[in-house]
């Protein structure tokens, strides 16, 4: 997949990502809005309840605890009665303006007694008809009824007075007088300046926010794994062009490295046919050399591919035995000592473990030292300086080989490790390699049960150690 095309799939996926985590935002702020209105229903209805109760209990109390309820009932039918006649009888004796005058003053006078006889002479005072106790009750009975468990605090304001009467507690005056819910006590009095009584409910959203927790969190889960399916398949979309992009520089790489011994023993064997050079000893000894020096060459090629193709292997076991890890190292050093003072270099090994025996394979824990050592001589391209230490250290041993080569960047020391990754030499193109070598010894060590770290700097040389615990569990890959 080309860059152009990779970068669109992204912006494609994001885009898509991005409209369908908004679309989820707003189902679920609509969501919220119509649970908000439901609970404001839901207050509203009892509130109702609560204020055509107090009207009943005012009602029955007003018959059950007035005495001259009746005998005002009875005085008003008998006024009117008596009323009428005596209006009727003065209508009849009409004869003059002034005894019309006369009659409309006795109908004004008539009709505020009926009034006073109706009315009486108190007026509505709410203190005289609202129990707190009784509207606590209430509300908390229609409340809990109407499913709405949440705190709250109430009041009684009076228009008349233009503050709270009465309240339930201290907290929240200021939210219950500007956000709280308002209704009209005693809405059938008709008063002039009605009394109200407001609900204000300070964890509103908290309590809406509750019941729809389940919705909430499946929609929240949702985007979650979104997101990082997202990343994942984007990481899988990355991984895979740079692991094409590694793949390609190792079948270059392998192709070159492969093609030039071969070369070399096709025109060796083609020279050792010529007669000439078959009477010459000396030359056709040399020839010969080339001949198994290149094929060593190969051999090595193989050997380190075939290394990264075992630990692969789901039957791959490790031949376990006690080994001395000195007596190893003193044999790559006596292998690899020829290589290094070709260029003019020096590979010292300073054992400092007091305790060198560990429970491993021989073979592959003397590959991954050998790699280590082989490295640290091709990145050093001028007289290698390569030491190699051990010390024990938590119940194990620490090797540590250390050089004075080109160094390696912070940023090339995260990814040297990942299989088939070379760090880039710049004007060094002499410098061979698949990138198998340091994932090959960070695998053996780490199913031995240790582990790989790196001290590197550019242009000041680099020092890689392994650790080796004294036995460990792990049994295969």
């Amino acid at each position: 997949m080309n860059r152009n095309l990779l970068t669109l799939v992204i912006a494609t996926v994001s885009f898509v990502l991005l409209s369908l985590t908004a679309v989820q935002f707003y189902w679920v702020r609509n969501a919220i809005g119509i649970e908000r209105i439901n609970f404001e229903n839901r207050v509203n209805s009892a509130a109702k309840e609560v204020i055509y109760k107090l009207e009943k209990i005012k009602t029955y109390n007003t018959l059950s605890h007035s005495n001259q309820t009746r005998d005002h009932f009875i005085d008003y039918l008998s006024g009117i009665d008596s009323i009428s006649l005596a209006l009727i009888a003065d209508v009849d004796s009409l004869e003059t303006s002034a005894d019309l005058l006369r009659l409309l003053q006795k109908s004004n006078m008539a009709q505020e007694i009926i009034a006073e006889m109706i009315d009486g002479d108190q007026p509505f005072q709410i203190e005289n008809h609202l129990n707190m106790e009784v509207l606590d009750s209430l509300l908390t009975h229609e409340l809990q009824m109407h499913d709405i468990t949440n705190s709250y605090s109430y009041g009684v304001y009076s228009s008349e007075k233009g503050r709270l009467i009465y309240k339930s507690s201290d907290q929240y005056n200021e939210e219950l007088l500007k956000q709280g819910f308002v209704f009209t006590l005693y809405p059938y009095e008709f008063l002039p300046k009605p009394d109200y009584l407001m609900i204000y409910f300070p964890y509103e959203m908290r309590l809406i926010l509750k019941q729809m927790a389940g919705i909430i969190l499946i929609s929240l889960l949702l985007i979650f794994i979104i997101i990082m399916l997202f990343i994942y398949v984007l990481k899988i979309i990355v991984w895979q062009r740079r692991l094409s992009e590694m793949k390609n520089d190792f079948i270059n790489n392998m192709t070159h490295e492969i093609k030039t011994p071969i070369a070399t023993i096709s025109l060796a064997s083609e020279a050792i046919r010529d007669e000439a050079i078959r009477r010459n000893e000396q030359l056709t000894d040399s020839y010969l050399k080339v001949i198994d020096d290149e094929n060593n060459r190969l051999a090595g090629i193989a050997e380190k591919i075939l290394q990264a193709a075992i630990i692969e292997n789901e039957n791959f076991r490790f031949n376990r035995e006690k080994l001395n890890l000195h007596d190893m190292i003193n044999v790559v050093v006596n292998n690899m000592t020829i290589q290094v003072e070709v260029k003019d270099g020096s590979l010292v090994f300073n054992p400092g473990a007091e305790k060198p025996l560990v429970s491993g394979d021989r073979m592959h824990l003397t590959n991954a030292i050998t790699n280590l050592v082989d490295n640290a001589n091709k990145y050093s391209p001028r007289r290698p300086r390569i030491r190699i230490t051990t010390a024990n250290y938590n119940d194990g041993v620490k090797i540590c080989v250390m050089d004075n080569g080109m160094g390696i960047s912070n940023e090339n020391q995260k990814k040297i490790f990942d299989k088939l990754y070379r760090v880039p030499t710049g004007n060094v193109h002499d410098v061979k390699g698949f990138g198998l070598g340091l994932s090959y010894v960070k695998t053996i060590v780490e199913l031995h049960g240790g582990r790989v770290t790196v001290e590197s700097e550019l242009k000041k040389g680099s020092k890689f150690c392994i650790y080796i615990p004294f036995s460990n569990k792990r049994k295969h890959a």
